[in-house]
């Protein structure tokens, strides 16, 4: 059931984004700020191509290691997008020196880069459940809101609901592997 799943959210996800509209023929009026928020959405979507790729490689279980590699596999289909996107709207990311969850993702992967085992696989689902109720929000409350081009706006707000699928996807998990109370 989980893999179906998630593997619906990638399709979905894939999908939806490579039906973006057409260039526009004229130029676009864009805030300044386009390619800085742009910039942003890219470090938030990277962050889970890094901590997925090591759930593919290091999770115990084969359950953690399938939803780390489709989530991955995800995300580096959303960066793709998003990298045809900017090319399109003729942005050029602008990488933030504090990006979004950009200390928490640090922290995450100090974690889990030392963790093993059982213990790798439920501190991997509590990131991945923390990491998607946090980009969720950033989405909504700050890049979404601050994206002045439509075409754009449109594609990052249609991100959400793939983040949703994973967080879902994840919650699927912390019930098969809770994270232990020190």
């Amino acid at each position: 059931m989980l893999l179906s799943y998630t593997r619906a959210s990638l399709i979905v996800l894939i999908l939806g984004l490579s039906t973006a509209a057409p260039a526009p023929r004229t130029p676009v009026e864009r805030s300044s700020d386009d390619p800085t928020t742009l910039g942003k959405f890219e470090a938030v979507v990277s962050y889970d191509i890094e901590t997925g790729g090591l759930a593919a490689k290091n999770a115990k279980n084969a359950d953690v290691r399938q939803l780390g590699s489709t989530f991955e596999q995800g995300h580096r289909g959303l960066l793709k997008a998003t990298q045809d996107i900017a090319k399109k709207l003729q942005l050029t990311p602008k990488r933030p020196t504090d990006a979004p969850l950009a200390k928490e993702h640090a922290a995450a992967m100090n974690k889990l880069k030392t963790a093993t085992g059982e213990e790798f696989d439920r501190a991997w689902i509590a990131n991945e459940v923390k990491y998607h109720t946090d980009a969720i929000q950033v989405l909504n409350d700050s890049l979404v809101p601050a994206i002045q081009t439509p075409d754009l706006k449109t594609f990052v707000q249609s991100a959400v609901g793939a983040f949703q699928a994973h967080l879902a996807a994840s919650q699927q998990l912390v019930a098969k592997y809770p994270a232990r109370e020190r």
